[in-house]
């Protein structure tokens, strides 16, 4: 299978999203919130987006500098294909990304317009969870504009 160098750099992007913020998720659901007061809950939540945020920073990092560095100067700054391909997809993951933010104000402000504000509490007891909901949204969006991308860089290559 012959690859441009941006569809493998899309390619690490998008298992390096999936690998880490996956890792994310568990480790935020698996907090156990009867044995840790509020404050410590949310210490724990926080230290645990951090380090997502760091892993995913320094991965692409190295592999990203590697890919470029195995590429020519050519491959590095894609042709006219590979623009198109990007705002292609970029548009895709826009609609996904404003579709879950205006989701997620919903789901933030019509518990407090209809009073229900301590149900939604029990239902999930997650620290900061309009946080991660936030981010669930933003790496959603990442997900689907990667995966567009590889899709629109195979069906070309076919």
């Amino acid at each position: 299978m012959n690859m441009t160098l941006k569809e493998k750099s899309t390619w690490l992007s998008l298992i390096a999203t999936l690998v880490v913020f996956g890792f994310y998720t568990i480790r935020v659901f698996s907090i156990d919130m009867s044995s840790l007061s509020e404050q410590e809950a949310i210490d724990v939540a926080m230290a645990n987006l951090s380090s997502a945020i760091l892993y995913i920073i320094i991965i692409e990092i190295i592999f990203q500098s590697l890919i470029s560095a195995a590429g020519s100067k050519a491959e590095v700054e894609g042709d006219e294909r590979d623009r198109l391909i990007a705002l292609t997809s970029n548009n895709s993951g826009y609609w996904v990304l404003s579709i879950g933010v205006i989701i997620t104000l919903g789901q933030l402000l019509l518990p407090h317009a209809i009073g229900m504000e301590s149900l939604i509490k029990a239902y999930f007891p997650i620290p900061l969870f309009e946080v991660h909901v936030l981010l669930f949204v933003f790496i959603l969006s990442e997900i689907v504009r990667f995966t567009h991308q590889i899709v629109l860089y195979r069906k070309d290559a076919v």
